[in-house]
């Protein structure tokens, strides 16, 4: 017993060694803007740019995420028509977070207000729609109405993939003035979907 508690006790254990490796990665918001012209209408019916007497022309280009449109030679009884899309090619779902509009000196944003947490779908588009005409209706005399139609795009949240796409008229009326220039500016921010 003395002999064995000075040599001490070796004991025999077996091991297995559990390794998890893990890789993280994240995702990408991106949002890539497209627009195009349907048509340009005069009082003899749809035109094709820069054809007729009634020569009015649209111009647009489109860098880092920037839209710019301008609309040149516009007369009384004009009509544009046109589309804008909004593709989502990253790997998240983007939520909009803000849309303001500026135009005749005033500056209009969809929050807080315009939309709310408990709206549905249709009370969404519903609102935007009512957002976008209002403000572009501007003060008496600017004669240059908007109106849009979503048609159901789903533009306050796009998954990958997808491409909403809002349709545009404006309509130049007969009160409008000669040799005016109008101006106007939308921003729309896009948030991570969970945090717009």
């Amino acid at each position: 017993m003395m002999a064995l508690g000075v040599a001490g006790y070796a004991y025999a254990h077996w091991t297995k060694i559990i390794t998890i490796n893990g890789t993280i990665t994240t995702g990408t918001l991106e949002l890539e803007p497209s627009f195009s012209v349907v048509g340009i209408a005069g009082t003899k019916g749809w035109l094709p740019e820069k054809e007729g007497k009634h020569v009015s022309y649209i111009n647009w280009t489109i860098k880092d995420n920037t839209l710019t449109v301008s609309i040149n030679n516009t007369h009384p009884c004009l009509w544009v028509n046109g589309t804008f899309d909004l593709k989502n090619t990253g790997t998240v779902p983007a939520g909009l977070h803000n849309w303001t509009f500026t135009i005749y000196g005033e500056t209009y944003t969809i929050y807080p207000g315009v939309i709310t947490p408990s709206m549905n779908e249709d009370a969404v588009e519903a609102a935007l729609k009512s957002f976008v005409e209002t403000a572009a209706t501007g003060p008496a005399g600017t004669a240059v109405r908007i109106s849009i139609d979503f048609a159901g795009s789903n533009f306050w949240q796009i998954d990958p993939g997808e491409n909403p796409t809002v349709t545009f008229n404006l309509h130049f009326e007969e009160a409008l003035l000669q040799d005016q220039t109008f101006t106007f500016t939308m921003k729309l921010a896009y948030y991570n979907w969970n945090e717009a």
